[in-house]
C-alpha cells in the first residue's frame, strides 16, 4: 500500500509581493522549480498519530529599508496518496424509478 503524504509550501512576504514590491528574504535550500520566496516539500504520514518535521532557514536579504513591518510566512498543505478507504456502510444498489 501506498504511505500518505503531507505537501507543502511555505511563502513569505506575499502581501509586499502583492503589492509589487520584492520580498526581503529568501529561502536556502529551496527546490529548483520554487522561487526564492517559497519552500515546498512532502513529509511522508506512516501510521496515524505519528509526528513529523520539516525545517527551513530563510534569510534576510541584505540592505532592506523596511524593518519595522513583519515578515509573514503563511502555510498552505494539503494529503497526497495513501489508501483510499470506504467510510460507513455501502449503499444498497438502487432500483430504477419511473
Amino acid at each position: 500500500p501506498r504511505v500518505p503524504e503531507l505537501e507543502f509550501v511555505l511563502d513569505a512576504d506575499t502581501e509586499r509581493r502583492r503589492r509589487g514590491q520584492a520580498p526581503r528574504g529568501a529561502f536556502l535550500g529551496r527546490g529548483p522549480a520554487d522561487p526564492e520566496h517559497q519552500l515546498s516539500g512532502t513529509l511522508e504520514l506512516p501510521r496515524q498519530h505519528e509526528r513529523g518535521c520539516a525545517t527551513g532557514t530563510f534569510q534576510l536579504h541584505d540592505g532592506i529599508r523596511d524593518k519595522l513591518r513583519p515578515i509573514v510566512v503563511t502555510l498552505a498543505y494539503g494529503l497526497r496518496g495513501g489508501p483510499r478507504r470506504a467510510r460507513g456502510a455501502a449503499l444498497p444498489p438502487l432500483s430504477p424509478a419511473l
